[in-house]
C-alpha cells in the first residue's frame, strides 16, 4: 500500500493543446516569410553594425598620417670628440626642454589611441557575458555574488567607457604643468 508506484508519462505539448486559443485566423501558424524575416534580422544588424564600425574607424584614423619634413643634414666634417668631466657639479641638473617629452607624449597618444578604441568597442560585448552569467548565480541560489557581479561588470563598463575623456583630462593637466 505504501509502495505503490507512481508512473509518470512524458506527453509532448502538442497532443493535448495546439495554442490556437491565443491566435486568430492565419495568424496560428508561422509562415516561410515570418521565418525568413525572423532569422534575417540578426543577418541585417551585423552587417549594419560592421560596415557602421568600419566607416567609423576609417574615418577617425585618416588623420593620423604625419608628414615628414625632416631637413638634409650636412655631414660632419671634423670628427666630434666627448669630453667628459671628471667631477660632475653638484648643482648639475638636467633642464628640460620640451621639445623631446612633447613630441614623444604625442607619439605615443598616437600609438595607443586605437588601442583604446578597440578596447572601448569589445567593453559591451565582455560586459554583457559577464551579467548574462552573473544571472546563472540566481539560478544556482547564490544571490549575493550575482548582483556583486551584474554591479562590477556595469561599472566597469561605464569606466572604460569614459576612459577616452579621462585620458584628455589627464593630457590637459600635463600639458598645464
Amino acid at each position: 500500500m505504501f509502495k505503490k508506484r507512481i508512473k509518470t508519462e512524458v506527453v509532448s505539448a502538442n497532443e493535448y493543446t495546439d495554442f490556437s486559443d491565443r491566435f486568430m485566423g492565419d495568424e496560428k501558424y508561422a509562415t516561410l516569410m515570418h521565418v525568413v524575416i525572423a532569422a534575417s534580422v540578426p543577418a541585417v544588424t551585423a552587417v549594419g553594425t560592421g560596415l557602421f564600425m568600419y566607416n567609423n574607424f576609417k574615418n577617425a584614423y585618416s588623420s593620423t598620417i604625419l608628414p615628414v619634413n625632416v631637413p638634409v643634414q650636412q655631414p660632419i666634417s671634423e670628427p666630434v670628440i666627448a669630453q667628459i668631466p671628471s667631477v660632475l657639479p653638484t648643482n648639475a641638473i638636467a633642464q628640460p626642454v620640451g621639445v623631446i617629452a612633447d613630441k614623444s607624449l604625442e607619439m605615443l597618444a598616437t600609438i595607443l589611441d586605437p588601442v583604446v578604441q578597440v578596447l572601448v568597442a569589445i567593453s559591451f560585448p565582455i560586459a554583457s557575458v559577464i551579467m548574462v552569467g552573473a544571472c546563472f548565480f540566481f539560478m544556482f541560489g547564490n544571490n549575493e555574488k550575482a548582483w556583486s557581479m551584474i554591479m562590477n561588470a556595469g561599472l566597469g563598463y561605464v569606466l572604460i567607457q569614459m576612459s577616452p575623456l579621462f585620458l584628455e583630462i589627464l593630457k590637459s593637466i600635463g600639458e598645464a604643468i
